[in-house]
């Protein structure tokens, strides 16, 4: 099976759950490095290359404080390479660009807890500013939610893509997505795409920095 990379502070039922179905859990253990509160979140070590299954991992940031931790935290997609490009990883840039990916430039650095990725063409954010930026890139599907209902230990609040991530043929929550106001669409957007749900009822919806397969 696969190996997942993810936060030691996931819920045990997210983590049995990966382990019976026979993938290698990776812990990405605190490192100050990283900044306080994200310090062990796999989305500021490592970024998932579409198609790819393969992954680009970082040397330490220069400072832990944002947005010099944030430049592993982009989106890959089929052709696409989402992120705040001044701060963007060299080898993320190389890949994208030796291949001719589009481009496309967002002010949030934190790109890939920002936006849920459900398949090669297609995410899930509540950033205003990312929305703004795909308005009227065709070959992308994207859904709008409400910002919050999303926890982060330390801060006001976390964002629903470092909540889960794409395992298989499914999206894996850590804690329970059925809280959240839009489920319904959220659900019908994800099931649209042929890929399946999967969250713990009764676990807060915890943001843990993503859930990165590889």
């Amino acid at each position: 099976m696969s190996r997942v990379y993810l936060s030691p502070g996931a819920w045990p039922e997210l983590t049995a759950l990966l382990a019976s179905a026979g993938h290698t859990l990776c812990y990405t253990a605190p490192d100050p490095r990283y900044g306080a509160g994200v310090s062990s979140h796999a989305d500021l070590r490592l970024c998932k290359l579409a198609p790819s299954t393969a992954a680009v991992a970082p040397s330490p940031p220069e400072k832990p404080s944002y947005p010099y931790n944030a430049r592993m935290c982009a989106v890959v997609l089929e052709g696409f390479l989402i992120h705040r490009l001044d701060i963007t990883d060299g080898n993320i840039l190389k890949y994208c660009r030796d291949r001719g990916y589009r481009e496309i430039n967002v002010r949030q650095g934190y790109t890939r807890c920002s936006c849920l990725p459900v398949d090669g063409r297609s995410l899930i954010t509540s950033d205003r500013g990312i929305l703004r930026a795909l308005a009227g890139v065709e070959e992308l599907r994207v859904l709008e939610i409400r910002e919050g209902f999303v926890s982060l230990p330390g801060f006001a609040g976390g964002f629903l893509g470092g909540t889960a991530g794409r395992v298989g043929d499914e999206l894996v929550f850590n804690g329970d997505l059925s809280l959240h106001p839009d489920f319904s669409a959220i659900s019908d957007f994800v099931a649209s795409r042929g890929v399946g749900l999967r969250y713990f009822p009764g676990r807060e919806l915890t943001d843990i920095g993503s859930i990165i397969e590889i």
